[in-house]
C-alpha cells in the first residue's frame, strides 16, 4: 500500500502565517504539519512508499524534502492547483504502483490504528473507503448505518433524502437509515479508482458522486474507527493551532508516540 499526502493548499485560513510558510510547512510544537504527518504514517508500517504534493511556496517543501529523515516523493503541481481530484490524476503513476492506497490531508493531525483501518478496507471489498467519526449534528458527510453506504455530503442532504424517501426496503436491500458523519480527511482507494478519475477533476466528493451512480460495486464505503484508540484533529485555523498546542503542554495529546 502505498501513502499520498495532500499538501498543496494556499493554507488561506491560517494567513498571516501562509503567506510566507507553506501549510505544510506551518510549525506544530515545535515541527513542520508535514513531519508529524510522515512520522505517523511511517512508523504504522504500512506504506511501501509516501507520496506528497506540492503548489504553493515549492521551493520551501523541496528544501524540506531534501532534509527530511523520512524519504518521500515530491509531486510539484507547477502549472495550477490541482485539487483532491487532479492532484491524484496527476500522481496516478506513483499511486498505482501497489493494489491500494491511502490519501491524507496534510493539515490533520490523528492518531488512528492505520494497519488496523486498511485491514479492514481491503477485507471490505470497496473501491474506495471515508474514515470517519459519527456525528450526531454538524457532520460533513451523510452515510447508510445499515450498510456503511457513503451517500454524499451534508449539502447533499435533500437530495438524498428525496432518494430514499420510500425507504421501505425490500427482501434484497434494508432500509437506508441516514446518519451524519465527520470526515477525516483520510481515505483509502483501490488502483481500479484511477480508472474513474479524469484529467480535469477537481473536487474528488463530484468524483465519489459520479462512481457511485455507475455501479454498486463503486460505492464508496464508511470506516468508522474505534473511538477508544483514535484522535485526530483539522489544524487549519488559528484556534486549533492553539488548541493543540495547549493539549500537547497539558499532557491530553502526545504528537510523537
Amino acid at each position: 500500500m502505498r501513502a499520498f499526502i495532500l499538501a498543496a493548499g494556499f493554507g488561506t485560513r491560517l494567513k498571516p502565517i501562509t503567506d510566507t510558510v507553506p501549510k505544510a510547512l506551518v510549525p506544530v510544537c515545535g515541527e513542520p504539519l508535514l513531519a508529524h504527518n510522515l512520522r505517523r504514517l511511517h512508523n504504522s508500517g504500512v506504506f511501501s512508499a509516501i507520496g506528497v504534493n506540492s503548489h504553493y511556496l515549492h521551493d520551501q517543501m523541496e528544501q524540506f524534502r531534501r532534509g527530511s529523515s523520512i524519504p518521500f516523493e515530491l509531486f510539484y503541481e507547477k502549472d495550477k492547483i490541482r485539487g483532491t481530484g487532479g492532484a491524484l490524476d496527476f500522481a496516478r503513476d506513483f499511486l498505482g504502483g501497489d493494489d491500494t492506497f491511502m490519501v491524507a490531508n496534510v493539515d490533520i493531525l490523528h492518531k488512528f490504528d492505520i494497519p488496523a483501518l486498511a485491514e479492514h478496507f481491503i477485507n471490505a471489498n470497496r473501491i474506495c473507503s471515508l474514515v470517519s467519526i459519527p456525528a450526531g449534528t454538524g457532520g460533513t458527510i451523510l452515510y447508510d448505518d445499515s450498510t456503511g453506504d457513503y451517500l454524499g455530503v451534508i449539502a447533499d442532504r435533500e437530495e438524498v433524502e428525496l432518494k430514499y424517501a420510500a425507504g421501505t426496503g425490500s427482501k434484497i436491500a434494508p432500509p437506508v437509515v441516514i446518519k451524519e458523519a465527520e470526515f477525516t480527511g483520510v481515505t483509502f482507494y483501490r488502483r481500479e479508482f484511477l480508472g474513474l478519475v479524469n484529467g480535469d477533476d477537481f473536487s474528488v466528493t463530484a468524483i465519489w458522486k459520479r462512481v457511485s451512480a455507475q455501479d454498486y460495486r463503486y460505492i464508496p464505503g464508511i470506516i468508522l474507527p474505534k473511538r477508544a484508540s483514535s484522535w485526530w484533529m483539522d489544524i487549519g485555523t488559528h484556534e486549533a493551532l492553539a488548541e493543540i498546542q495547549e493539549d500537547v503542554k497539558n499532557g491530553k495529546v502526545d504528537l510523537w508516540n
